[in-house]
C-alpha cells in the first residue's frame, strides 16, 4: 500500500469560521496573497512562544501564500470541539486532505463505509485497464475473475474529522493496511494537535 498526499486546504475557512457562533472575529492571524485561485500543495507547521505558524503554498503560474498564525486560544477551542465528538467538530470537516492511494481491492471494499467527509475524485478502472476491449458476458466474466489482492490506484478527499473517524475505528484493526493508513495520517500537519488528540489508542 502507497499513500501520497497531493494537497491540504481549508485551514484558514475553518479558523475564520470558529467563533462565528459566538458573534467574534477569529484571534488567529491570517494573511493571504492571491492573484488568482491556486490548490494549495504545501503546508508548514512551527511552533513559536504565543503560537503555531502555518505556511501554505501553491505553486500554479501565479504564486500564492496563505500565512496563518494560529492563536493558541483558537487551537485550544479546536482542540475541545474535537474532543467532545463529531456534532461540535463540525469546523474540521472544512480541512481536507487529497491523497493518491494505491490499495488492494479489499482495502477499498472497507474504505467505502466512510462516505461523509470522504470523497473519490477517480480510480484506475478495470474495465479501461484489465478489461479494455471486452463487452457483455466475456466483460462481465473478466471483471468476476479480479483477484481481491489487486491493487488500484484512486485519488480521494478527506476531512480531517473523517480521518479522525477512521482513526478511532480502524487503529487496532487486524488488516495491516489500515495501520499502514493511519501512520500516514500521523505525518500530516497539525495531526496530534487537531486528529490524534485526546484518544487513547492503546491496544
Amino acid at each position: 500500500m502507497k499513500v501520497e498526499t497531493i494537497e491540504i486546504a481549508g485551514l484558514a475557512g475553518a479558523l475564520t469560521a470558529l467563533r462565528l457562533p459566538f458573534g467574534k472575529e477569529v484571534r488567529s492571524k491570517i494573511e493571504n496573497y492571491c492573484e488568482t485561485h491556486l490548490d494549495f500543495t504545501d503546508m508548514d507547521v512551527e511552533q513559536t512562544e504565543d503560537s503555531y505558524e502555518v505556511t501554505m503554498k501553491g505553486l500554479l503560474k501565479f504564486t500564492s501564500n496563505t500565512s496563518i498564525a494560529i492563536d493558541k486560544k483558537d487551537l485550544a477551542l479546536l482542540q475541545t470541539l474535537v474532543k467532545r465528538g463529531d456534532e461540535h467538530a463540525k469546523i474540521v470537516r472544512g480541512i481536507n486532505v487529497w491523497a493518491k492511494i494505491t490499495a488492494p481491492v479489499f482495502f477499498w471494499a472497507e474504505a467505502e463505509c466512510y462516505r461523509a467527509g470522504h470523497e473519490r475524485l477517480a480510480s484506475e478502472s478495470t474495465m479501461h485497464i484489465d478489461c479494455r476491449g471486452l463487452t457483455g458476458q466475456e466483460l462481465q466474466e473478466a471483471k468476476a475473475a479480479i483477484p481481491m489482492g489487486k491493487e488500484l490506484t484512486k485519488v480521494d478527499m478527506f476531512s480531517y474529522q473523517t480521518l479522525r473517524r477512521i482513526v478511532v475505528q480502524r487503529h487496532n484493526h487486524r488488516l495491516p493496511e489500515w495501520h499502514q493508513f493511519i501512520d500516514w495520517v500521523s505525518t500530516l500537519p497539525l495531526a496530534e494537535e487537531l486528529i490524534f488528540v485526546g484518544l487513547n489508542l492503546e491496544e
